[in-house]
């Protein structure tokens, strides 16, 4: 598969502070990538600058060949986004708010009102599309704008937080979904506090922490660099402990010579890390 997205030397500054210093990844078509880091880490300013609405101060980000560091509009139709809040139009039915996010991507006609319903129809929810978006439950807007997020032929979406807040069956067609589209070639971008589904479903991580890119590579390697325990959540608790001097632009793994620039904060009972 060939890289779909490529971030190079990306930075993105506000009055002087850096909330993302230099970083550079790539994700292949049909890959899904899990973007990891604690509360104020550069996730979503990195994802703001993937979907256009931020500018990157310097670096560029390429989507299928093409750059759209300062053309936001080529990014329409090309990305499918689920934000981390649930937002909708409340005074809105639940098939009004998704035909409509939509067509504002170019999506419009039978097709795709035809995928919408096949999708309500896996998260069980065919009953609500004609119900205002404002009068349903926490968790089951967090479904409908899932579908919102992939309902057309979008190449690459992007997911935060995509379970958050749902119940357990429709957690579970979540991931499956998301399986799914991943086979069919799209390239899939998580970002999600529930260790499981990323332990389950991703190919790949990339961890930030204070706007710079500590690690890039598999679960194997996470948890080989960071877990004595052997485990994928002990992994990303100490990844995200990880102090680093700033110096180094380039992601660490335990095989890097760049692994002993950092350190991990130890305890004086503490010998797992």
């Amino acid at each position: 598969m060939k890289d779909f997205i490529e971030i190079s030397n990306l930075k993105k500054r506000f009055n002087g502070f850096e909330a993302v210093s230099d970083i550079s990844f790539s994700i292949k078509s049909g890959e899904i990538f899990a973007l990891l880091g604690p509360n104020g880490a550069g996730k979503t300013t990195t994802i703001r600058m993937l979907t256009g609405l931020f500018k990157p101060t310097s670096g560029f980000i390429k989507i299928n060949g093409e750059e759209i560091s300062n053309r936001p509009e080529l990014v329409r139709g090309k990305l499918g986004v689920l934000p981390q809040e649930n937002a909708g139009y409340a005074h809105l039915t639940v098939k009004e708010n998704i035909i409509f996010f939509a067509s504002l991507a170019g999506y419009k006609g039978p097709e795709f009102e035809q995928m919408m319903y096949n999708y309500l129809d896996e998260l069980d929810l065919r009953d609500f599309s004609d119900r205002k978006f404002g009068k349903l439950s926490g968790g089951e807007k967090r479904a409908v704008c899932l579908v919102r997020a992939i309902t057309g032929h979008y190449k690459a979406i992007i997911l935060d937080e995509p379970t958050s807040g749902l119940d357990i069956a429709r957690a579970a067609k979540t991931r499956e979904i998301i399986e799914r589209l991943a086979k069919q070639g799209k390239t899939i971008i998580m970002s999600s506090h529930i260790t499981s589904d990323l332990e389950h479903l991703a190919d790949r991580c990339g961890i930030l922490k204070k706007g710079e890119l500590i690690f890039l590579g598999d679960k194997d390697e996470l948890i080989a660099s960071f877990s004595q325990k052997g485990t994928f959540e002990d992994a990303v608790i100490k990844a995200f402990k990880v102090k680093g001097n700033g110096s180094s632009k380039e992601p660490i793994t335990k095989r890097s010579s760049l692994w002993s620039r950092f350190r991990f904060p130890k305890k004086k009972d503490d010998h797992s890390s």
